[in-house]
């Protein structure tokens, strides 16, 4: 396994990245090949930031790429619960990409994790994961719950966050009145917008 830490207003001491080394540890034991992790260290600087001490971890598997973030008032809290995270998206993952279910499933290729599955998890953000088969131990063969359609509607991207917040969803897609393409906004954890393009 091959960690990468990096920090951004922090002293990476070297007792700090053998922390992050060892609570990392666990993530391999789920793979032979050796993963590639990149951890990254920040501290808010803004006063006003209760859980100012932030650790986010990405890990790269089979082109794939996995990531999570926490913040506490802690560092070693915040590497804490960030390691245990990764081992869960992981070990997900794996089971999910590893174990076969029905023919009709192996066709079509898309499995959509339930809402049930969504809301044992203590957050969901977007990763650049794709889940792609159900496990075949003690779990129900995952489908698609929930399917809508609506007009994408032509606007500027700071309209469609107006939008967004008025409709209360932590996403939403348009078409960017700029570049003619469709796109989407959505909630950062900092309090900001994101906006997701396409590239070509």
């Amino acid at each position: 396994m091959q960690v990468t830490v990096t920090g951004r207003n922090i002293d990476l001491t070297p007792a700090l990245k053998s922390y992050v080394n060892d609570k990392l540890q666990r993530a391999q034991k789920h793979f032979e090949a050796d993963l590639q992790i990149k951890a990254l260290l920040t501290v808010s600087r803004n006063p006003s930031v209760a859980k100012s001490q932030t650790a986010e971890v990405t890990v790269q598997v089979n082109g794939q790429v996995i990531r999570g973030a926490e913040s506490t008032e802690n560092m070693y809290a915040s590497i804490d619960f960030v390691a245990d995270k990764i081992e869960r998206q992981l070990r997900k993952y794996k089971t999910r990409y590893t174990h076969k279910t029905t023919n009709k499933a192996r066709e079509r290729g898309l499995q959509v994790v339930t809402e049930e599955e969504l809301d044992s998890e203590p957050e969901y953000e977007f990763t650049a994961t794709m889940v792609a088969e159900a496990p075949i131990e003690s779990a129900p063969v995952t489908r698609i719950v929930r399917s809508k359609k609506y007009a994408l509607k032509p606007m500027p991207p700071d309209e469609a966050c107006k939008h967004m917040d008025l409709l209360g969803h932590d996403f939403f897609m348009f078409i960017n009145i700029e570049t003619k393409q469709v796109s989407t906004v959505y909630h950062r954890r900092d309090g900001n917008y994101g906006l997701i393009e396409p590239e070509y």
